[in-house]
């Protein structure tokens, strides 16, 4: 029985082969990269990922938000006539705030062109440029290819690497009309930045206008809503920001007394409560004096449209549509509550070594747990990966993204896993190519099942050993071709390999036209010595039923004639037992003492004329069995004897007459080997028994024993 023992893989060791592993380890790979990459793809899923959690646990919107938007409504468009109004009245709704103790007044409206309303546009122009001037009113522009070079209210302040390259560019800008910048407390960028799938889920606070920072809308109005003249700038390699010299982005602002982290492009994630009517004032109710001072009073107030017919319609990670001015508002609210999600540029490497050990664990899982096992483990370690990111949202405002660590866990433990099944198939193919000549089917599936068994090495176990040898097998072979001689073992060995296969034994080998069998390994027979004794009976009798056939034959056809006989030897006792040879080859075989034992036995059954000898240890293992005693014999190159039993039949043959048989039987056995002449008369009444007769051989046997002895005493 050779085996590669390459091929046997021990139960809970590593089950993975070199190629299984290198494809697992692709997968893994191939995520880290990715997640440390970051193409487009990867990012879009992470939004989309980001946006769910979002939509499951939004910004809870706090009523008393100092943020409040002056709408352009519907309603307000009816009462008020449609858009554009009056320049004077604009002025009069910013009087109105700045009166009700606004702490900002923001236009989301650009103003870029002067008035042509009917009666001059100058005087519009310059009632709307005193209400500024008289309040902390907030200018918004827009940015474009071909413009001007704004210039910024606010100073800026820069700490670490200069953060322009890494801010949003543009060339220019489109500025209101220059009475109204002079006017104005601040001016700011209304533009939005959406993603490829035009969701605004940030808004920058700086832009890079032809070399010069600019403020956002947002931006500027928590300036001047503070009173605050400067922002500063926080880069890497500033003081405390430690990235070994790479340069990789801003990584905070400071607007006056609020400071807040920022993406590398100097941007804030909002985290969107959604739209609230709490958050709306109409326009028309500002004019009418018809609001609340208290809702104005201290607040960040944003002036814009809102109406279906006037405003752009932007998609947050909430809403399909909603207006820019919302945008703003929601991004205010959001930095003075400290509620804007980041992402650290940490958390990227985090994620990536994540995936790493994700990978590994559950490749890992595959190759070393059951399949049902290694697929629980992965998914707990998967859904700890979600409620890490889970945490990290609702507890600490941090995106961490599961997509790529969970991905490279469950293909791992994939990948592995196939691989894993293909070459636990491939093992128990090759054990039942190796094993189904030598054991029973069920043994056979039982050692495919655990194939842990089948490594080079062995163990000491309890085994029943037999040895078995054709009588006169050289005489007959003499007289046949080598092909016949062939056939003949063949047509010999097949049913008595069968007797052993079906008694759940282990067929060792052949030895040339004899065999040696064991049971008890390598899986466990609970009642092996019976399960060994029942083989060597149907042995026998099959063996009887060839010789009939074979005498028939003789007799009909011609042919080579004799007498066709077995011995069979039987010893039970320790052993070791395992795959024994080299790491090229080996053979699942059994060695030791008790091996030895039932070899020297078996010789004993040509010598005594017996066709079955089993040792004591045997006989009181089965002592149900029926059994003649035979003699104590001192076994080749043992100094011990070995008492020797003839095995007569099995429990249906220990009947009461056997029992009276064998008392005589064995009392006439002990007699003649101590050469007691009364021995010897009373083995000439067994021979003349019915159950005696088989054994005239062995009584002969002992007689021609006693004449010998007796030869050499009168010589």
């Amino acid at each position: 029985m050779a085996l590669n023992p390459q091929r046997a893989t021990p139960k809970g060791l590593w089950r993975l082969s070199y190629v299984g592993l290198a494809a697992a380890l692709v997968p893994m790979l191939l995520c880290g990269l990715l997640s440390l990459w970051e193409p487009f793809g990867v990012r879009a899923l992470r939004d989309l990922e980001f946006d769910a959690f979002q939509r499951w646990r939004p910004r809870a919107y706090n009523p008393e938000a100092p943020v409040r938007v002056v709408a352009i409504d519907d309603e307000s468009l009816r009462r008020l006539g449609q858009w554009p109004w009056p320049r004077a009245q604009v002025a009069e709704l910013i009087e109105k705030l700045t009166a009700a103790g606004a702490a900002a007044v923001v236009i989301d409206v650009l103003f870029a062109e002067p008035e042509r309303s009917q009666g001059g546009a100058q005087g519009g122009d310059e009632r709307l440029a005193e209400a500024v001037g008289k309040g902390n009113v907030v200018l918004g522009m827009a940015f474009a290819e071909q413009g001007l070079k704004p210039r910024v209210k606010a100073g800026f302040a820069t700490a670490g690497d200069d953060p322009r390259p890494f801010l949003p560019r543009f060339q220019g800008a489109l500025l209101p009309l220059e009475g109204l910048r002079e006017s104005a407390a601040g001016l700011g960028a209304m533009n939005f930045i959406p993603d490829r799938d035009l969701v605004v889920r940030e808004l920058p606070t700086v832009f890079n206008v032809a070399g010069d920072l600019v403020p956002s809308l947002s931006a500027e109005a928590l300036r001047v809503g503070q009173g605050a003249s400067t922002f500063v700038i926080r880069s890497t390699n500033a003081s405390g920001d430690r990235t070994f010299g790479e340069q990789t982005g801003v990584t905070s602002i400071k607007i006056g007394a609020v400071e807040t982290l920022t993406g590398r492009n100097g941007a804030i994630r909002i985290r969107y409560a959604g739209s609230r009517p709490e958050r709306q004032i109409e326009a028309w109710r500002i004019l009418a004096g018809e609001f609340d001072p208290k809702a104005i009073d201290g607040a960040i107030v944003l002036f814009g449209a809102t109406a279906s017919a006037l405003y752009d319609l932007r998609a947050t990670p909430l809403e399909n549509a909603v207006p820019g001015i919302d945008i703003h508002a929601e991004m205010i609210e959001s930095v003075l509550a400290g509620a804007h999600l980041t992402r650290p540029d940490f958390m990227s490497g985090i994620e990536t070594v994540l995936v790493l050990i994700g990978g590994l664990f559950g490749l890992a899982a595959a190759a070393r747990l059951p399949p049902l096992s290694g697929a629980v483990v992965t998914g707990v370690l998967v859904a700890g990966f979600i409620f890490a990111s889970a945490v990290a949202y609702l507890h600490l405002q941090q995106l961490f993204d599961p997509l790529w660590p969970s991905a490279s866990s469950i293909a791992s433990f994939g990948v592995a896993g196939v691989s894993v099944l293909r070459r636990t198939e491939l093992e128990r193919r090759q054990i039942r190519e190796a094993f189904g000549h030598y054991l029973s089917p069920a043994v056979v599936e039982s050692l495919a099942r655990d194939p842990s068994r089948l490594v080079l090495g062995g163990e000491t176990r309890i085994l029943t050993v037999l040895f078995s040898d054709i009588r006169g097998f050289t005489s007959r072979s003499e007289r046949l071709s080598a092909e016949a001689v062939v056939g003949f073992l063949n047509s010999i060995h097949t049913p008595l390999t069968q007797h052993v296969l079906d008694g759940g034994g282990t067929l060792d080998k052949f030895i040339g036209d004899g065999m040696m069998a064991f049971w008890n390994a390598p899986v466990e027979v609970p009642d092996h010595v019976r399960a060994a004794l029942r083989a060597a009976l149907a042995m026998q009798r099959t063996i009887r039923d060839m010789d009939e056939r074979l005498r028939f034959e003789a007799g009909v056809h011609g042919g080579p004639g004799g007498t066709l006989a077995i011995g069979i030897g039987i010893h039970t006792g320790p052993a070791c037992v395992g795959n024994i040879g080299s790491e090229q080859r080996f053979d699942y075989s059994a060695i030791g003492d008790t091996v030895n034992s039932a070899a020297r036995i078996e010789p004993l059954c040509k010598e005594l004329k017996v066709g079955i000898l089993v040792s004591d240890a045997v006989a009181e293992a089965a002592p149900d069995f029926a059994y003649l005693y035979i003699g104590s014999v001192a076994l080749r190159g043992r100094q011990s004897e070995t008492q020797l039993y003839a095995l007569h039949g099995d429990e249906s043959a220990n009947t009461e007459e056997f029992r009276r048989f064998r008392e005589r039987h064995d009392e006439a056995v002990r007699l003649c080997w101590q050469d007691d002449p009364r021995g010897f008369a009373l083995l000439d009444a067994c021979a003349h028994d019915p159950i005696g007769a088989a054994y005239a051989g062995f009584y002969r046997t002992l007689e021609a024993r006693r004449a010998d002895e007796m030869v050499l005493a009168a010589s």
